[in-house]
């Protein structure tokens, strides 16, 4: 019988000790204003999401769920013409733009998720590096943190879209609210 052996690196283990992800909220609310009763779906587009700005180590993969904890509804409200169904949508840009201007010509899509009264939360998650790897797998190991080791110049920033739309046909009239919560953490 003979045995086999293994060594694992946990990249995510190193980086958390020593750095750790700094997102920058750019833009975010996502307003879709005034809208008419049976009005129908009203959609705000990618150019007018909510945007995140993600800085990291450029070599590392971060992990993001965005969540709709509930969705869209009115105060004191519990059943389904109280709510309006939600369209939650996704996309990030990690090529090395110095801004969310010119990452917006970058994105790649996560996908989309509807959530409605029926359903109470609704997540979408991906994984990507903070810099968008040119091919083939990752690279080495990383070196130690050291005396006088400079953490800055492995530095990138990513950027994170949140849009979607929503739907009103037929729900009372009112002031619609929900939250998104994102969540980030390297792998």
């Amino acid at each position: 019988m003979s045995n086999l052996y293994a060594q694992e690196i946990d990249f995510g283990d190193f980086s958390s000790r020593y750095t750790t992800i700094s997102p920058v909220l750019i833009q975010p609310n996502l307003d879709f204003g005034t809208i008419a009763q049976n009005q129908g779906v009203k959609e705000i587009e990618i150019t007018d999401a909510a945007i995140i700005e993600l800085e990291g180590i450029k070599y590392l993969d971060v992990l993001i769920d965005i969540e709709l904890l509930a969705p869209f509804d009115t105060d004191g409200c519990s059943n389904a013409n109280c709510t309006l169904p939600f369209t939650l949508k996704g996309a990030y840009s990690n090529f090395g733009e110095d801004s969310e201007v010119s990452a917006l010509n970058n994105t790649r899509y996560i996908g989309e998720t509807t959530i409605d009264f029926s359903q109470q939360t609704g997540v979408l998650s991906t994984q990507f590096p903070i810099l968008s790897r040119t091919s083939g797998p990752p690279g080495p190991p990383p070196t130690p943190v050291y005396k006088g080791y400079n953490l800055e110049v492995l530095k990138e920033s990513a950027y994170l879209f949140i849009y979607g739309s929503i739907n009103a046909s037929g729900q009372i009239s009112g002031t619609y609210s929900a939250d998104i919560q994102v969540t980030i953490y390297y792998d």
